[in-house]
């Protein structure tokens, strides 16, 4: 048809999907809801995914893919000179901007659909240890270029931080008392400063 693209990106959908999805949530999603937002027909989706089951479960593995979700990170913590500062940017990066109630809820409720289904499941596991082995590298160069203690145990120190990174969201969302940069800020500052290299343990 004249006028219409030949080709839709992959980004295109799943950033309409990422939008659909925090307006109305999982269970109300439909085909025709992605389809809308993304500009194109329904039969398009369903020729490239077949059903919003295999839509939704291509949303999970692009939004956890390195490029998606590990590039950014790594983008914003090479902004930083010094590397402890680096990660908190990176994982900063990794929440993604302040939400409204009702998408954050939206957001949560597509959590719970994961959590209960075994293959979203497994996908979010292989995420989750991708990201922690992600930010154990930015820890072992906070150690190398002396940021870090030497003694400090950067597996564990990298689960705590993973740990953060979701936990602070969740309360966050319950309590909105400042943006969610600034209290994953805190949170991350409080762990690492006692592992802070100082003057004299350089």
């Amino acid at each position: 048809m004249a006028g219409r693209p030949r080709t839709i990106s992959e980004e295109r959908i799943m950033t309409a999907l990422a939008a659909a999805v925090g307006r109305v949530g999982p269970s109300r999603l439909t085909l025709a809801d992605v389809a809308r937002e993304a500009g194109v027909s329904t039969g398009v989706l369903v020729g490239r995914y077949g059903s919003k089951r295999e839509l939704l479960l291509g949303f999970v593995r692009w939004g956890l893919s390195e490029k998606a979700f590990i590039r950014p990170m790594r983008a914003a913590f090479e902004t930083a000179s010094d590397s402890v500062e680096g990660l908190i940017r990176a994982v900063v990066r990794s929440a993604g901007p302040d939400t409204e109630p009702e998408e954050f809820a939206n957001n949560l409720a597509f959590l719970h659909l994961e959590l209960a289904d075994p293959e979203f499941r497994a996908l979010l596991g292989e995420h989750d240890a991708a990201v922690r082995a992600e930010l154990a590298d930015y820890l072992r160069a906070a150690v190398t270029l002396g940021h870090l203690v030497a003694s400090a145990d950067v597996d564990a120190l990298a689960a705590a931080v993973d740990s953060i990174r979701n936990g602070t969201q969740i309360t966050w969302a319950m309590t909105r008392s400042q943006p969610l940069a600034e209290a994953l800020r805190r949170d991350l500052s409080t762990l690492l400063e006692p592992y802070r290299c100082n003057k004299e343990d350089q």
